[in-house]
């Protein structure tokens, strides 16, 4: 699939006085002309075909997705809104022929990403608008199919009674889409215990340039092999796959890193899996942020959810002090570790969020909380989580004592509604300071840097 990834750099001033509120806004993408006549042939010939969605030219359309989460502008030609897999067949079969060759399109979903791997000067093709229904759920096995276009939080409330979460976890997850997490492998809190959304995806739907559709799943690889012999486009795919990635095995092995977070890319470590007696082109699509083809439907592996949770608040005298103790926390074999800074605390405390938590993160007498560590557990087995929060606390309680790794104070936190309140906190903090008046706006750039927790210093 033809991908755009140039994006135009935005120049922002960050020089500013201390307290001084700056205003700092994304230069503003001048009146663009009218749409090309080319784009404009796409897509009257592509309604004729039977094209079911929406096509949008107008500037206000255009406008709209030529920014996502990132610093980025890219003011796109068109944007088109399929129904169906078979909508997005169409788009890439019409690409595919000649006098279209110069175009390029990119798929969308809820435009999160600080990266912008949504944009391009091109056609967006929006999963988000029509593409977003369950379409069926297994609960005997475990398993729930989805379009590219469903919210990670609307299918975890369709779950929910049944029992049942998907486990990836991000910090936009009230409108990121399932596409969009695929795309990019995402992963956030919980990652340690859970893993990223690729260890989740059983198998994706795809439609290639050309309008080839691609349905895939681990297959043992006698089978995988026979399948490349085929003299088609989805044979040539498994055919080439299979033999690079076999014969260069040992050398993928070698380079790439040792991460159980991976990088965003062609995950060509896990196509087969270590005892290569499996093959399976999902993990190469996963993380391929649309490079690749048109990831339409998912056949996700969904997780019961836990009996027990528990959260441990550790308060430190500085932020520096909660980044170098959380090895620590994760030597405790907990679920996840939440790193919060002083500005954002103190920006929640003056939110009328922090009414709802004020009693769960109480100020240390004669200290100053400057950091906080929000740590999870969780399982099934009260006993056993009660038995690790426990560890973890009179070790905390050691630190203190002795002075050491700034820990000045915890709390415990053991009813459920109580754990919800202090990651609704969380999650609303990151907007408090988007909305702070009198403070220096954060820019996203360069983020999800990844360091393992034994290199942090």
């Amino acid at each position: 699939m033809r991908y755009c990834s140039r994006l135009k750099e935005q120049c922002i001033d960050l020089h500013h006085r201390p307290q001084e509120r700056v205003n700092i806004m994304i230069p503003q993408i001048s009146q663009a002309p009218g749409v090309v006549q080319l784009v404009l042939n796409f897509l009257q010939e592509l309604e004729q075909q039977g094209f079911t969605g929406d096509t949008a030219t107008s500037y206000v359309d255009r406008l709209t997705m030529s920014t996502d989460n990132s610093i980025y502008q890219l003011l796109p030609d068109a944007v088109v809104f399929p129904r169906s897999t078979a909508d997005v067949a169409l788009i890439a079969r019409l690409a595919a022929q000649e006098r279209y060759s110069s175009l390029i399109f990119t798929p969308r979903g809820g435009g999160t990403g600080t990266n912008g791997q949504a944009l391009n000067q091109g056609i967006i093709v929006d999963m988000s608008r029509h593409m977003n229904r369950i379409i069926e759920i297994n609960p005997e096995e475990g398993w729930v199919r989805v379009e590219a276009g469903v919210i990670k939080d609307q299918l975890n409330q369709y779950l929910k009674p049944f029992g049942y979460f998907f486990a990836p976890e991000l910090s936009t997850s009230n409108r990121a889409t399932l596409g969009g997490m695929i795309n990019t492998d995402a992963s956030g809190q919980g990652s340690l215990v859970y893993g990223k959304t690729s260890d989740h995806v059983l198998g994706v739907r795809a439609v290639l340039l050309g309008g080839d559709i691609l349905d895939t799943q681990p297959l043992p690889v006698e089978l995988a092999e026979t399948l490349g012999k085929s003299n088609t486009t989805i044979g040539r795919i498994y055919n080439t796959v299979y033999q690079r990635c076999r014969q260069q095995r040992q050398l993928i092995i070698d380079n790439f890193p040792k991460l159980n977070r991976f990088l965003t890319g062609y995950d060509l470590r896990h196509v087969f899996n270590d005892e290569m007696t499996e093959f399976d082109l999902t993990r190469i699509l996963t993380g391929s942020e649309g490079t690749l083809a048109f990831i339409t439907e998912a056949r996700l592996d969904i997780t019961r959810l836990p009996k027990v949770r528990r959260l441990v608040n550790v308060k430190y005298d500085s932020f520096d002090s909660a980044l170098r103790n959380a090895p620590f926390m994760v030597e405790a074999r907990a679920l996840s570790v939440e790193t919060v800074d002083s500005k954002v605390l103190n920006l929640a405390r003056e939110d009328i969020v922090w009414h709802s938590v004020s009693e769960l993160i109480t100020d240390v007498p004669d200290k100053e909380m400057l950091g906080l560590n929000i740590v999870e557990f969780a399982g099934d087995d009260e006993a056993l989580i009660d038995e690790r929060v426990d560890a973890l606390c009179a070790r905390l309680d050691e630190l203190i004592a002795s002075h050491q790794a700034g820990v000045i104070g915890w709390q415990v936190c053991r009813e459920l509604a109580g754990v919800e309140r202090i990651y609704a906190m969380r999650k609303k903090s990151r907007w408090s300071a988007w909305q702070c008046q009198r403070c220096a706006k954060p820019i996203p750039f360069a983020e999800d840097t990844c360091v393992p927790p034994e290199g942090v210093p």
